[in-house]
């Protein structure tokens, strides 16, 4: 079919009763949803939106969010999500950039026609179903915004087949089964939470929708009120599910079927919780981004190869580019290459910046900053972002798989692997070690050659009492690498 509204619309008519969309006190059958849908299409409509009005709409991470969301597109106005927290400031840097017109926000926001979620479910009430056709599969279906490593936000046009396609490598990567009921807490402006949902509506299964994990408590109740069978959550979102309850997941071995993991690295000890916890369940984590959605994937509860992100997921094509930009034949470990993603994944561009469009996609292949390899059995192996790799007398060093295996050292109570300048290599490698009590050099140092090839081991390690990180876990590789240099100069 075309679209994801396609979807919802048949199964309105074939399982009308199959409950689409849930909130722990609130919840819609899918000939309700479809309803709703329509019904906020025709109030739109009567405010002053029509078709091909760019619109942002705050997102509230609940039903009428969703109403919202799917009317504006069942209309063929142009949706543009954002987080709820945006600021005045932001808000009027969105509108500039993507020419919107209206804003449909708890808040006014100047230079916008506003609109109130309230007052318009108060409108929906007693409102006819509008009657149009469905977009079709060319057609915009939102626009995303992004932002890059510069600071600078993008706007990312998707179509509806792009959404389609995508969602087909989630419901394919996970071998998501009839009936998933799916919680989905992440925020549903950004890519990876409105993926999933839509993976489950053309899947004709149940999303759970939560604000976050602030109320744990919530998060329990949904898995009992609604029997899910999977979750789809960030790192962080783990974090405080495992800090706020310990191993009580754990009770709910035999019932969840899989968990996404997504949006950031997993650390290693959240890993393992998961896998003790969870022994049945099937654990997944996707590779990705908002311009060429789900690419690749790995499930990690069976593959544990260093620096893997699985596999090319069913909709997705991979490339790999050479320093002088010509497409080569999967790369190799010493030689790793930018990867480049293709197929019906890929966005229509970024909105009104045919410049930098030209940039990043590139023979239909969205261009990334990350060099890998495919490796005997197809698996792609990610070295790094080309910025962080280590060149090491030719040799090319990802610093996460080196992390990776000295973070596992018993005294390693974090680590960061760097360089530092070197007038014969070019780059020396060194390890950056926050240690414990009875940490041991000399031990560590022949456990890292037991581990790792000779070429990869830190050649000088420097002590440090944190690791430079944002607030996401991510590791700050310009401070580390600063923090490194001078260590070495004795600083």
């Amino acid at each position: 079919m075309e679209t994801v509204l396609h979807y919802i619309k048949k199964y309105a008519e074939t399982q009308p009763d199959t409950l689409a969309v849930c909130e722990l006190k609130k919840h819609l059958t899918y000939a309700e949803y479809w309803t709703a849908i329509r019904k906020m299409a025709n109030v739109l409509l009567q405010n002053g939106i029509k078709k091909n009005a760019h619109v942002i709409l705050r997102c509230t991470q609940n039903i009428e969010y969703m109403v919202l969301f799917s009317a504006l597109q069942y209309m063929q106005a142009l949706v543009i999500p954002v987080e709820r927290s945006t600021s005045p400031e932001r808000m009027q840097e969105i509108r500039d950039k993507v020419d919107a017109e209206w804003l449909i926000s708890n808040k006014e926001s100047d230079g916008l026609r506003w609109l109130s979620p309230k007052k318009l479910m108060e409108q929906m009430e007693n409102t006819e179903e509008l009657d149009v056709p469905l977009p079709n599969a060319d057609s915009r279906s939102m626009l995303l915004f992004t932002t890059g490593t510069t600071g600078s936000s993008k706007g990312v046009v998707m179509h509806h087949k792009n959404d389609v396609a995508i969602a087909g490598n989630v419901m394919k990567g996970t071998q998501m089964k009839p009936g998933n009921v799916e919680i989905i807490p992440m925020p549903l402006n950004h890519s990876f939470g409105i993926r999933r949902y839509q993976s489950d509506m053309i899947n004709g299964g149940t999303v759970c929708l939560m604000n976050g994990m602030a109320m744990i408590g919530n998060l329990w109740k949904m898995l009992e009120q609604y029997h899910a069978t999977s979750m789809a959550i960030s790192p962080a979102t783990l974090g405080m599910i495992f800090h706020l309850s310990d191993d009580r997941i754990a009770g709910y071995a035999d019932q969840i079927d899989y968990i996404q993991v997504g949006s950031a690295p997993l650390p290693e000890t959240d890993k393992e919780k998961l896998l003790r916890y969870l022994p049945r369940t099937r654990l997944y984590n996707f590779y990705g981004s908002s311009e060429a959605g789900c690419s690749c994937i790995l499930e990690f509860s069976r593959q544990n190869k260093n620096g893997c992100i699985g596999y090319p997921t069913v909709n997705s094509l991979v490339r790999f580019i050479d320093e002088e930009g010509n497409v080569i034949e999967n790369g190799s470990e010493k030689q790793p290459a930018l990867l480049a993603w293709g197929g019906p994944i890929v966005m229509e561009g970024y909105y009104n910046d045919s410049e930098l469009t030209a940039k990043t996609v590139v023979d239909g292949y969205v261009m990334t900053n990350d060099l890998g390899y495919m490796d005997e059995d197809g698996s792609i192996i990610l070295v790094g972002r080309a910025d962080d790799v280590i060149n090491y007398g030719g040799s090319k060093i990802s610093p996460a798989e080196v992390e990776t295996v000295a973070i596992r050292y018993p005294g390693v109570a974090d680590c960061a692997y760097s360089s530092v300048q070197d007038p014969i290599t070019g780059e020396l490698p060194v390890m950056l070690i926050v240690q414990e009590d009875g940490f041991d050099e000399t031990a560590f140092q022949s456990y890292m050659q037991q581990q790792v090839e000779s070429y990869k081991l830190p050649q000088k390690i420097f002590y440090i009492e944190k690791v430079p990180k944002t607030f996401k876990g991510s590791l700050l590789r310009k401070e580390i690498k600063k923090i490194a240099e001078s260590k070495n100069k004795g600083e």
